[in-house]
């Protein structure tokens, strides 16, 4: 039996990635390697780390298909966006993968993308839980800020679910719960036990997700 092949998504740097580069080192990743790591940006440091686990990377990146098109321009805007979508699809299928993981990456994954990719399942880390801060790059600091105003103990942490297109709203496949107790720990503090917390589930939901396949 062949090695299941995990696509890796990353927009920056990747620190969940090396979670998951580090995990199959360790043979903890079971029978399975990350054949790609494709960025959606060229400076994302996370490609480095890819390149250093002699992984093959790629870019891709929506500013080439958006630069010349105006801001009011929405329809031709919309147009690219389609495009865009399209061309990752393209691009993650090129790598044949078991799965396809969200290690960071920002970009929403549209309909049209999940349309062309709709043989692979994909999943995606995001620090919340579900329900909570849907759709937000800033829920760790809003779940910190909640806890401060209402001056009571906060339950958050982090999750990986499924993606599909109402953007964080994919059957959970793993959750972190975390406690904030008002005034125990500053933002910085709370936001690094996020970051350990998801390094933990990344790796146990991609062995998780692989189970199911």
């Amino acid at each position: 039996m062949g090695k299941s092949r995990i696509t890796v998504l990353i927009s920056g740097s990747g620190s969940n990635l090396q979670a998951l580069i580090d995990a199959q080192a360790e043979g903890k990743l079971g029978n399975a390697e990350i054949v790609s790591v494709i960025s959606s940006s060229k400076k994302a440091y996370g490609l480095t780390r890819a390149s250093n686990a002699k992984i093959p990377t790629k870019v891709h990146s929506l500013y080439p298909y958006t630069r010349d098109i105006s801001k009011e321009n929405k329809e031709k805007r919309a147009e690219a966006r389609v495009q865009f979508e399209k061309d990752l699809a393209e691009l993650v299928l090129s790598d044949k993968p078991d799965l396809v993981v969200c290690a960071g990456w920002l970009l929403i994954l549209g309909p049209e993308f999940l349309s062309c990719a709709k043989s692979v399942p994909i999943i995606n880390l995001h620090p919340a839980l579900p329900g909570a801060f849907d759709g937000t790059t800033h829920a760790i600091e809003m779940a910190w800020k909640k806890a401060q105003e209402e001056d009571k103990p906060f339950t958050a942490g982090c999750m990986v679910h499924y993606v599909i297109e109402e953007v964080d709203r994919g059957e959970p496949l793993l959750i972190k719960e975390l406690e904030i107790i008002p005034g125990k720990e500053t933002l910085d503090e709370y936001e690094t036990r996020v970051h350990e917390a998801e390094h933990v589930a990344i790796v146990e939901a991609v062995v998780a997700a692989l189970t199911k396949i």
